[in-house]
C-alpha cells in the first residue's frame, strides 16, 4: 500500500510521562486538552493536520512557558490540560503518525474525543473548534483507510 495516499497528522509527544501501561496512557504521553462538551469539562486529544500547525503550538508553548505564563495561558485559553495537571510545558516533541498508527493510538484509548487543528495556546480561541468524538473520528479513519485499500485493488 502506499503510504502518499494516505493522510499525515501530527501529535505533539510529552517526554516525561508518569504511567507505562494503563487506561491514561495516551492522556499521560500525548498533549490533551480540556474542552467544553455540553456544559462539562472533557479531554481531548489534540491532532494536527500539518506539522507547521504542530510546530507553531509547541513554539506558543515554550513562549508560554519562559515567561512564565502557562498556566495563565492555560486558564484563559479555557483550561488546557491533561489529567487535572497543565502539561503543555512538557510537551516537547512533534511526532508523525500516518492514519493507521492514530486509529491505533484511539482505539486502544480511554480518549473521549479529538480537537482536530487547536487554536495555539498562546492565541484566541475561535467560536468553533474542530472537536469530534474519538469514536466517531476513529471511524472517519477506518473508512478512508478501507476506501484506500479497495480503491488499490481495483
Amino acid at each position: 500500500m502506499s503510504t502518499t495516499d494516505r493522510q499525515r497528522y501530527w501529535l505533539l509527544k510529552r517526554k516525561r510521562c508518569r504511567s507505562l501501561a494503563d487506561e491514561r496512557w495516551v492522556l499521560d504521553h500525548y498533549v490533551c486538552c480540556e474542552v467544553l462538551v455540553e456544559g462539562d469539562a472533557a479531554l481531548a486529544l489534540e491532532v494536527f493536520t500539518s506539522r507547521e500547525g504542530a510546530e507553531a503550538e509547541l513554539r506558543g508553548m515554550e513562549i508560554l512557558a519562559a515567561r512564565g505564563g502557562l498556566l495563565r495561558g492555560a486558564r484563559q485559553s479555557g483550561g488546557r490540560c491533561a489529567g487535572g495537571e497543565f502539561n503543555k510545558v512538557t510537551s516537547e516533541e512533534v511526532i508523525e503518525l500516518l492514519e493507521p498508527e492514530l486509529l491505533e493510538i484511539l482505539e486502544g484509548s480511554e480518549v473521549a474525543y479529538v480537537l482536530i487543528d487547536p487554536p495555539p495556546v498562546d492565541g484566541p480561541i475561535p467560536g468553533s473548534l474542530g472537536l469530534k468524538a474519538a469514536p466517531a473520528f476513529a471511524g472517519e479513519l477506518r473508512r478512508h483507510l478501507l476506501g484506500t485499500i479497495c480503491n488499490e485493488h481495483v
